[in-house]
């Protein structure tokens, strides 16, 4: 085996799906960069509210707007094919679903701590 059948043979999948059709071009990373800090900047301001699980919300929801936006855009997630952000997003809702139904639970459990 030569090395042009098998450089050819790697890049057989070009034929059918050529690289130039495939390029989304670039999002504007700035206006996802103040997107950032601006979430950022709405948890900073919820650590002063007084109840506890409103603030724990607000910062939860915030922190998974970020995460949204930089698997969307910075892990270019948005231009998978559909079937791959379905899963993806299958397993971020199921994981959040798990926080969400364990940490209810933190607050409510007295800890039995050994105290000299």
């Amino acid at each position: 085996m030569n090395n042009d059948t098998h450089i050819n043979e790697g890049l057989a999948h070009e034929v059918v799906f050529p690289a130039k059709q495939d390029y989304h071009g670039h999002p504007n990373y700035l206006k996802i960069y103040f997107a950032l800090l601006f979430l950022f900047g709405i948890s900073l301001v919820a650590s002063y509210i007084d109840n506890f699980m409103v603030m724990v919300s607000i910062v939860f929801l915030a922190s998974a707007m970020k995460a949204l936006l930089v698997i969307n855009y910075f892990m270019h997630l948005k231009w998978e094919p559909l079937i791959l952000q379905i899963m993806i997003y299958l397993a971020l809702f199921t994981l959040t679903a798990l926080i969400v139904g364990v940490y209810s639970d933190i607050p409510l459990v007295t800890h039995d701590v050994y105290q000299p």
